[in-house]
């Protein structure tokens, strides 16, 4: 297995979360997130039945007693209202109505009498009257089998004229009571208690319970479908990418992932992965142009040294010719060191671009420096070199790097330059912008080579100069210019040389 198919499968099986996969972890994640909410809102809802359900036992109590209460008061209109007696007043009633016997502490006989005419305790309802002090006066039979005390929080709730409620448990069933007071001018005169099973209440919430937790269940195991399915259609795709990016390899780094129609997640991934996949691509095609380059341009002055070294050891030489070898062996030595030495530099150009040390630099002076070593190769080829003066150019970038270029323009013009022939390096400023010009006598570049002239590894047909390039100098050429935010151009005719002209932003020596 390639390293790429290994990382590829290695995001994969992350992506997969091991054993488990994306879809069952979104549905699960899904059936989780469904049962909390499910939970939390039977939850609110029982309790909301519930108390909904209490609410309205409490209201039905409440009436029952007011009910009583008005029937009381019913009873004792009727007996003022009777003949003898002595109407609505409360000091002056006669012993026999039902407002005197209150103010006389006659009440329970006049309870008694009411509940003898008016039937109103042989009722379904427990129901029990009890005076201010909590004593009872009548009460109900159904009302005496249940046993209910008078507590003292319900006595103590009366006496200050609220109505109370309560719960007890009899026979294992609640039993529901409230303790209501009956005021008349501000005046507390009894209490009356009702009571009423919660058995109902129970049976009802204990049903609506049971649906819940029949029905909550059987609805996550369809959404659990659901999910999976939603989960499974939106993943689709995903899996489409995965099966695609199992089969791209070092070998067939040209294939791309498919990229959803919708603009969301999936296609911003596959576009990224696209984009790295592209840059991968880029990245091998120059590692193999690379070891190409390296391995041929290389092998060819190995080549030289080794056959001159066989050639010299066959017999003994003399010191001349002993001497012609070792000056073929600096020659190929000069030649490999400049051939390593690009090479290395366009394999760590993106590294050079973080950390050019930005500095002015006196463009003119620099030129003159840089050629007065290649004035003495100039000078073996019988090349003429000139320098015409400038006042100085200032630009901002990396000393080392321009003095590359300066070196890689002047070796391929003087490289290309026939003896007697001339190169002619400037240095100028035209407006804002400063140019680097190199210009030579030599036999010019074909018009169909023109447009490919800078592209790292081009090897353009040797002319009639017969030199032969590695096809990295003016490539090298085009990166520095274009790190120092400049652009480098080149204008030729067959026969008439060539000018390379490269251009740099001004900048003031201060800055």
């Amino acid at each position: 297995m390639t390293p790429l198919r290994e990382s590829v499968g290695r995001m994969a099986k992350r992506m997969l979360g091991g054993s488990r996969s994306i879809r069952e972890t979104l549905t699960l994640w899904y059936i989780g997130i469904l049962a909390v909410i499910l939970a939390f809102f039977g939850c609110a809802l029982y309790l909301s039945v519930a108390a909904g359900l209490a609410r309205d036992v409490d209201k039905t109590l409440a009436l029952q007693a007011d009910h009583v209460a008005g029937t009381i008061f019913a009873f004792r209109e009727a007996e003022e209202t009777a003949p003898g007696s002595a109407g609505g007043n409360w000091e002056s009633a006669p012993p026999g109505t039902f407002l005197g016997g209150i103010v006389r502490g006659q009440l329970p006989e006049l309870l008694g009498r009411w509940a003898s005419k008016t039937d109103n305790l042989r009722t379904s309802r427990p129901l029990r009257l009890v005076d201010r002090y909590g004593r009872p006066l009548v009460a109900s039979e159904n009302f005496t089998q249940l046993d209910l005390p008078i507590t003292k929080t319900a006595l103590k709730e009366a006496l200050k004229k609220h109505t109370f409620y309560e719960t007890f448990r009899r026979s294992g069933q609640r039993i529901r009571l409230v303790t209501r007071p009956v005021i008349e001018q501000g005046r507390i005169l009894y209490l009356v208690q009702v009571a009423a099973s919660l058995r109902q209440v129970d049976m009802k919430t204990g049903r609506f319970l049971f649906s819940l937790l029949v029905l909550i269940p059987m609805t996550l195991v369809l959404a659990r479908s659901a999910g999976r399915f939603l989960a499974t259609t939106a993943l689709q795709p995903v899996g489409l990418m995965i099966g695609q990016a199992k089969r791209i390899s070092s070998q067939r780094l040209e294939e791309r992932i498919p990229v959803p129609e919708a603009a969301d997640e999936l296609n911003e991934l596959a576009v990224t992965f696209n984009d790295m996949l592209s840059r991968l691509e880029r990245d091998f095609r120059r590692l193999r142009r690379f070891s190409a380059a390296a391995s041929h341009e290389l092998r060819t002055p190995l080549t030289v040294i080794r056959g001159e070294l066989e050639v010299a050891l066959r017999r003994p030489r003399t010191p001349e010719e002993y001497e012609r070898v070792l000056r073929v062996y600096l020659q190929k030595a000069d030649e490999m060191t400049s051939i390593v030495e690009e090479l290395l530099m366009l394999a760590h150009q993106e590294a050079t671009d973080r950390v050019v040390e930005w500095k002015p630099v006196n463009l003119s002076a620099l030129t003159r420096e840089v050629s007065q070593t290649w004035e003495k190769v100039a000078q073996t080829k019988s090349v003429r070199m000139e320098i015409p003066a400038h006042e100085p150019v200032w630009v901002r970038g990396e000393r080392r790097l321009l003095e590359r270029l300066v070196a890689n323009l002047l070796d391929n013009a003087i490289k290309h330059t026939p003896a007697q022939g001339r190169v002619t390096l400037r240095s100028d400023r035209q407006g804002n912008m400063a140019s680097l010009s190199v210009q030579d006598t030599g036999s010019g570049i074909p018009p169909g080579e023109l447009p490919h002239i800078f592209d790292r590894f081009f090897r353009g047909g040797s002319g009639t100069d017969g030199v032969h390039s590695t096809g990295l100098g003016l490539g090298l050429c085009r990166w520095i210019v274009e790190v120092h935010h400049g652009q480098i151009d080149v204008s030729s005719a067959p026969g008439q040389g060539a000018t390379f002209t490269a251009w740099f932003p001004l900048v003031q020596p201060s800055s």
